[in-house]
């Protein structure tokens, strides 16, 4: 699994990237790291293994017109999740999700953290949904829609 976090630009230096990033996930010592700058956001997404999905997630924020924006992606066993409001982001991780039901519970736990009311957004997800999963989400958000 691909591990990341995402540092303001401010506080970022190519040479403190390999702490930066084991202060959030465990790394061996010779693991290469890659870091990507998101000027966008004023930050650098610092990253071991490939790039994760949640870089083109962040990308694709400004696809979403509403000012709460929560963008998922459930991709081989793993909940990508991301929310900003406007243009900051609030929330960007990932977790182990088997089904669709773990994932649920993790957006539901953030949704929960960050105080928005799943009833008063709509959730987009950048992988497919099945009708059943659509209809799951569409219980508990005003609208569950797949980023196009």
């Amino acid at each position: 699994m691909t591990g990341f976090t995402l540092v303001p630009s401010s506080l970022f230096s190519e040479s403190a990237a390999r702490q930066i990033l084991s202060e959030v996930v465990p790394l061996e010592e010779a693991e290469p790291l890659s870091f990507v700058p998101l000027p966008s956001f004023d930050a650098v997404l610092v990253y071991s293994g490939p790039r994760p999905r949640a870089y083109d997630m962040l990308l694709s924020l400004c696809k979403i017109r509403d000012y709460n924006k929560i963008l998922a992606s459930l991709d081989d066993g793993i909940l990508s999740l991301v929310v900003a409001f406007g243009e900051e982001v609030a929330f960007c991780n990932s977790f182990p999700a088997a089904d669709f039901v773990t994932a649920e519970y993790y957006i539901f736990c953030v949704m929960r953290k960050l105080q928005l009311n799943p009833e008063q957004s709509s959730i987009f997800f950048a992988s497919p949904l099945s009708l059943e999963e659509r209809l799951s989400l569409g219980g508990y958000f005003r609208s569950a829609e797949l980023l196009q």
